[in-house]
């Protein structure tokens, strides 16, 4: 299931949820229900991580089929060779539970977004995104701006991360639907990434589940 080589997240785990630390490793090896990773790096400092054995970590990682699967584990063992390793309980395909698409975390959030249309259809606009997951984005439409009711649209937009890190994303969008609230002065637009590079996505999915921990430390 999990790729050698691929990059796996880890987020500490206690009885109330997330604490909100997150790492990223390497898996080396897999033997057995043992997954074999490197050290690793906390996101934000970049870091190694010191963990005592018996470590309980939520875990999520890129499926070769693009999908984003999570799972439960802890640590087992931790080695000493030619680079230290550390030894993860592998919990079973079984309990690997897949994201689809449409069960991305979806999170508020207000992020600098560029809109243009590739067709020419209508003059190219910037806003503020109003929510975001690793399958699309909603964003306010400014007064005196219109989007066509379908179609497909390229938004950019800015993603700061916890680690200082920015990363400028493209993305194709389909329109799903345009609309206005009835205690709102603007229309917002529902869009679905139908193409953005899965390096990208992966941001995206980063981003959201370090709000989905901030909104959550906030009581929000």
């Amino acid at each position: 299931m999990i790729e050698i080589g691929a990059t796996i997240h880890l987020q500490l785990k206690n009885s109330s949820g997330f604490e909100h630390e997150e790492y990223k490793c390497r898996l080396v090896d897999r033997k057995g229900d043992k997954l074999i990773i490197d050290h690793p790096i906390h996101i934000e400092t970049n870091k190694p991580g010191l963990f005592y054995i018996g470590t309980e970590f939520y875990g999520w990682f890129v499926g070769k089929d693009k999908a984003v699967y999570s799972f439960e584990t802890k640590l087992e063992e931790r080695r000493a060779e030619n680079i230290p390793i550390f030894i993860l309980q592998d919990p079973g395909k079984d309990k690997y539970s897949r994201i689809q698409r449409r069960n991305y975390v979806r999170v508020d959030t207000g992020v600098d977004v560029a809109v243009h249309s590739p067709e020419g259809v209508f003059e190219p606009f910037t806003t503020l995104s109003l929510d975001l997951s690793g399958g699309g984005i909603a964003i306010s439409v400014p007064p005196g701006k219109n989007l066509p009711d379908q179609g497909e649209v390229i938004c950019w937009f800015v993603l700061h991360m916890k680690s200082g890190e920015i990363f400028y994303i493209r993305a194709t969008c389909k329109i799903i639907r345009v609309f206005q609230k009835l205690d709102e002065t603007r229309e917002r637009a529902s869009l679905e990434f139908s193409s953005i590079h899965e390096r990208d996505r992966q941001r995206v999915v980063r981003y959201c589940f370090e709000r989905q921990a901030l909104l959550h430390r906030k009581g929000l």
